[in-house]
């Protein structure tokens, strides 16, 4: 006798979207073995839509809550497995074998991490998105495909999760080879949806409806930063991380995303030594994490600029190029989570690099920015570090040629212009460009640490 084929179940909440889900249906013909669909109040045709691609439709009227029309979904689902999807996302083509493969053989997890790719247009061919072209930073990866058991449940009424039953079920994870493409990201359909301020909205009454809770504590603080609101920020990231306690992988909470939000308000307040203290704190709390040691070299690279001891400068930059370091070990490695935006990859190979420069490493330095642009081509600051490394590579004829694109409204490209100039003995036209970044001095540094420079080739 042949084994039981595992059956997959597609759950999906809709509300409207009578012309997103046909595509997100049709992406998982012939993988899902039903579509169980709960509706949350459309006024268009989604119910009939859905009906008439075969899915089971059950209505739940709209009452603030995500997690509630997740789990009546569940609750009808009858699969070994569940995919998770919504309306504005579609099953890539090249994952519907694997994912179907990967289904059948059952496996030892509970939860299988899927990479969604967020499209930088509505009408982006899938194609475009996954390869980066039409995509917004890196992929993320999500918990979109469970194992169904009878306690698997959604809590949280925004930012809804499994993550109580996964931390139940001894967090067994596996990072799957599966793509989704996420069209509903695009800054122009979230803005005509309203779902910042829905999300806002939302994410306080959960803040209040769950005291002593600094996961919602979290989501809230990371919106309100978002939306520019950074008193309500502070005063909600100072609850949130006296929580802090009751934070780690052992507890199921993680502290990064509070840590992430106080980083960034300590950023912003120029506190580079409370920021090492937060780093210092969450990484003893959450365990190494290339957010953490990103901005941990971050905060050594801004102590080290304003250290007037020499010393001592190159004592921090060695802990700032090692801290940037660990993070791209991580470069290319499954996360789940990170909230600084290419920590492991671009970002941290870019202030490595800066970094570099700054010890006199001008060869690693070049490296560190070449893999930068692999990541990131057009990344404006990595490319005007590879022009300054190869200037301080003495490369000038090849420094000048790679800055010359760059000459804009900073006074960067122009003053590392005028050196490659002056290095090539073009005396005149060294000291023109030196006047046009002179000039752009006002518009600020892209790299503070080029002031010095400014300075030096002024005499």
């Amino acid at each position: 006798m042949s084994p039981r084929k595992a059956r997959l179940s597609l759950c999906l909440i809709a509300r409207d979207e009578e012309a997103m889900l046909p595509d997100c249906l049709a992406s998982v013909r012939g993988v899902a073995d039903e579509v169980v669909l709960v509706d949350t109040g459309s006024r268009d045709a989604t119910r009939g839509v859905a009906r008439a691609a075969g899915a089971q439709v059950h209505e739940r009227p709209w009452d603030d809550d995500f997690a509630a029309p997740r789990n009546l979904a569940l609750a009808h689902a009858r699969g070994d497995f569940v995919l998770v999807l919504d309306a504005d996302e579609r099953l890539a083509d090249r994952s519907r074998a694997t994912l179907r493969r990967i289904v059948d053989e059952g496996g030892d997890f509970d939860c299988g991490m899927l990479r969604l790719h967020n499209a930088t247009r509505g009408d982006a061919p899938a194609d475009d998105v996954l390869s980066g072209a039409a995509r917004a930073g890196a992929p993320e990866w999500l918990p979109r495909l469970l194992r169904r058991t009878d306690d698997l449940r959604y809590t949280g009424i925004v930012h809804e999760s499994v993550r109580e039953w996964l931390s139940r079920r001894g967090e067994r994870l596996r990072f799957l080879d599966v793509d989704v493409v996420h069209l509903g990201a695009v800054p122009s359909l979230r803005a005509a949806r309203g779902k910042r301020e829905r999300n806002l909205r939302l994410l306080r009454k959960r803040a209040a409806a769950e005291p002593g809770d600094p996961t919602a504590l979290g989501y809230l603080a990371n919106e309100l930063l978002e939306e520019g609101r950074l008193d309500e920020a502070r005063t909600t990231v100072d609850e949130a991380w006296a929580l802090r306690g009751t934070c780690g992988p052992r507890r199921g909470r993680s502290i990064l995303r509070i840590a992430v939000s106080r980083a960034r308000l300590q950023l912003q307040a120029r506190d580079a030594t409370g920021l090492v203290a937060t780093v210092e704190e969450a990484a003893r709390i959450e365990g190494p994490h290339p957010d953490l040691a990103f901005l941990g070299g971050y905060a050594r690279e801004t102590q080290a600029l304003a250290e007037p001891e020499p010393a001592e400068r190159r004592a921090l930059l060695d802990i700032a190029a090692a801290s940037y370091a660990a993070a791209c070990a991580s470069r290319g490695a499954p996360l789940v989570e990170s909230f600084v935006e290419g920590a492991a990859s671009w970002g941290g190979s870019t202030r490595l690099g800066t970094v570099l420069l700054l010890l006199g490493r001008p060869g690693e330095a070049l490296a560190a920015f070449e893999r930068a642009l692999t990541d990131r081509p057009d990344h404006h600051e990595a490319l005007l570090g590879r022009a300054e490394a190869l200037l301080d590579g003495r490369r000038a004829a090849e420094a000048l040629a790679a800055v010359e694109p760059l000459l804009d409204g900073r006074p960067d490209g122009w003053l590392l212009a005028s050196a490659a100039a002056a290095a090539l003995g073009a005396t005149s036209d060294a000291r023109l460009l030196l006047v046009r970044a002179r000039e752009r001095e006002p518009a600020g540094f892209l790299a503070p640490h080029r002031r010095g420079r400014l300075r030096a080739l002024a005499g």
